[in-house]
């Protein structure tokens, strides 16, 4: 099978990331699924928000009508989730752990257990996530700013894979430069699924639709994606 092409943000590269406009033009693209972070407020509201300040503000320290005082264009996750129900899979990545419990709530009343995962650079918050619902797919996802990762790499392979195993990840989710260090090759066995973020080059591209080890392809492209996905397909001698 051919890897998920995910749009990043939604079509970030089109449209404001983390909009619903942005998860919009990724459904209409035709992309396999819409990833998007989420974060919590203040007032305990969970909104799509990447970065954790706005306006050098925490957002955790603002209620969600200060949130949108500061941009309107951030959406509820409840609002997220009506927009792509019965449209697109998700890709809901946890940017804190905490509100595992209450995510998990808004998407399985509107999506089943097959329809989305939850990823996270948290291994407490895939933990989480495994203990209220062990059959909801998880990954793992990680670079070399990751700190968990980054202790683990101290003591060896051998010490980031007891990790992914600890917290009973379904798949990782590396930078995709990380895809041909030796690290890696050690550390993932053939049974771990990778989805790779984020991807924008058709060059990369081509060569991980060739990649055996490779399920996921996150990108801010979804059509450039799907495009190269379908000339794989169509010409596999090519790729």
């Amino acid at each position: 099978m051919q890897p998920l092409v995910i749009a990043h943000r939604g079509a970030s590269a089109y449209a404001k990331e983390n909009t619903l406009i942005s998860f919009d033009k990724a459904i209409a693209l035709g992309a396999d699924m819409v990833e998007f972070d989420v974060r919590r407020t203040r007032d305990r509201v969970l909104i799509i928000h990447h970065d954790a300040e706005i306006n050098q503000k925490p957002i955790r320290q603002l209620t969600y009508a200060q949130v949108q005082a500061f941009d309107p264009d951030i959406p509820k996750l409840e609002e997220a989730i009506a927009l792509c129900r019965g449209r697109v899979r998700l890709d809901v990545e946890l940017k804190e752990a905490g509100y595992e419990k209450r995510v998990l709530e808004l998407l399985s009343r509107y999506f089943s257990k097959d329809e989305f995962v939850i990823t996270s650079f948290h291994p407490f918050a895939i933990n989480a996530v495994k203990r209220l619902c062990p059959d909801i797919k998880t990954g793992f996802l990680f670079g070399y700013g990751t700190v968990d990762f980054c202790r683990s790499l101290r003591f060896g392979s051998k010490a980031v894979s007891d990790r992914i195993r600890e917290m009973r990840a379904d798949f990782i989710a590396p930078h995709w430069e990380l895809l041909d260090t030796d690290l890696l090759s050690r550390v993932v066995t053939g049974r771990m699924p990778i989805w790779v973020w984020t991807v924008n080059e058709a060059s990369v591209i081509e060569h991980l639709l060739n990649d055996s080890r490779i399920e996921g392809i996150i990108t801010d492209k979804p059509d450039l994606g799907l495009q190269l996905r379908q000339r794989a397909l169509a010409y596999p001698e090519l790729v």
